[in-house]
């Protein structure tokens, strides 16, 4: 990467979670090579990324609500005191940007660039329409998996104004190891664990992990299932536990900012979601070096090999997620087998440094585009 130049990271969402985790790792990639700006909401994990940005070296933004009247105004005042080479807007769907784009275009931005981080689910020309619009000031798309820029083309983006760039995340600095980290979570060094990542949302699919304990339990009768999130869902999968009987079984343990670390505490990952773009979470557990099973869905299955890094199962299969985990419970040669393919995996397609590399590739075309047209 040559040239310094000046890059603003952006995303209106107010529970940016993956993202803003994708986003603060291009900030650790750029921050030696680049001015580094970064726009968040600050709620509660929105604050979490602005202080983490800050500790990397970016300059940090906080915004008001989208429907405040000062959202707009805020990201054309910040533009117009410090001009950047490059905004780069982070949205799930595309359509929910908030005219973030627009703002950097009028604000004279020589280059627009908007990565989509899931798939475009919705159905209704309505909303189609309104996405199409949304983009008409980007440069450049980038998709964070090949399956999630197929959702985009279906409905009418130009096939060549998108880039593919997967996800990546960076190396853990320390690790634990499985006797403290069990210890930090209360477990024991010999219980079969089985350890998840995830807000506790209906597209996580936890409900159908909780649906496979009691199989699970009946074949491993000290069996730990450690939830790692926070969200809405947690009074329900509280009640659904109680009901299946298998509360003693699972731990629900909430957010926990060292949830990376105690990767080291199972003996498998699972990733039951009903969709994704790219999982960062999967990513995590590969380079910690464990098997994962996971949902055959959109991104993740250009994630996981089937076989070779672990288990694909159908969504909503509970009885599938059943049968991989405990498979791998009952060989734990067999586990460390496909863990240690995945973490080569991991480090021959998705470190940080490549999606950064990639990323930055992205702003020079669009930056070449500008000045010709210029």
């Amino acid at each position: 990467m040559s040239g310094r130049r000046s890059i603003c990271l952006y995303t209106p969402s107010a529970e940016p979670s993956g993202m803003g985790a994708h986003m603060l790792d291009l900030v650790a990639e750029y921050v030696t090579s680049a001015d580094v700006s970064i726009m968040f909401r600050p709620t509660a994990s929105g604050r979490r990324l602005l202080d983490a940005a800050a500790a990397l070296g970016a300059r940090t933004v906080s915004l008001p609500s989208p429907r405040d009247p000062g959202f707009g105004p805020a990201i054309a005042g910040f533009l117009a005191e410090r001009p950047v080479d490059v905004f780069h807007v982070h949205v799930g769907l595309g359509w929910e940007g908030w005219d973030g784009a627009r703002v950097a275009r009028a604000a004279g931005c020589p280059a627009v660039v908007q990565t989509v981080h899931q798939p475009y689910l919705l159905s209704h020309p309505r909303k189609r329409r309104r996405w199409l619009h949304a983009v008409e000031p980007v440069d450049r798309l980038i998709a964070v998996s090949a399956a999630v820029q197929r959702t985009y083309e279906r409905i009418g983006a130009a096939p060549d104004r998108f880039c593919m760039v997967p996800n990546g995340v960076g190396p853990r600095e320390c690790r634990l190891g499985r006797a403290r980290a069990r210890e930090r979570l209360g477990l024991d060094l010999d219980q079969p664990v089985v350890l998840t990542v995830g807000r506790l949302a209906p597209m996580k699919g936890h409900r159908h992990l909780i649906d496979a304990v009691p199989q699970l339990a009946a074949r491993f009768p000290r069996l730990a299932v450690v939830v790692l999130g926070e969200g809405t869902l947690r009074g329900a999968l509280t009640r659904q536990l109680a009901d299946l009987g298998v509360a003693d079984r699972v731990c629900l343990a909430g957010h926990r900012p060292d949830a990376r670390l105690l990767l080291d505490a199972a003996d498998v990952f699972v990733l039951p979601s009903l969709h994704e773009g790219m999982p960062l979470v999967a990513l995590e557990a590969m380079e910690a070096g464990l098997p994962v099973v996971a949902t055959d869905v959109i991104g993740t299955s250009e994630v996981v090999v089937h076989g070779r890094t672990g288990a694909l199962v159908r969504p909503g299969d509970a009885r599938g997620l059943a049968a991989a985990i405990g498979a791998l419970l009952a060989d734990p040669d067999r586990g460390r087998r496909l863990g240690a393919a995945g973490r080569c995996r991991y480090l021959a397609f998705f470190t940080r440094e490549r999606m950064a590399a990639d990323t930055w590739a992205v702003y020079d075309r669009a930056l070449r585009t500008a000045g010709a047209g210029a």
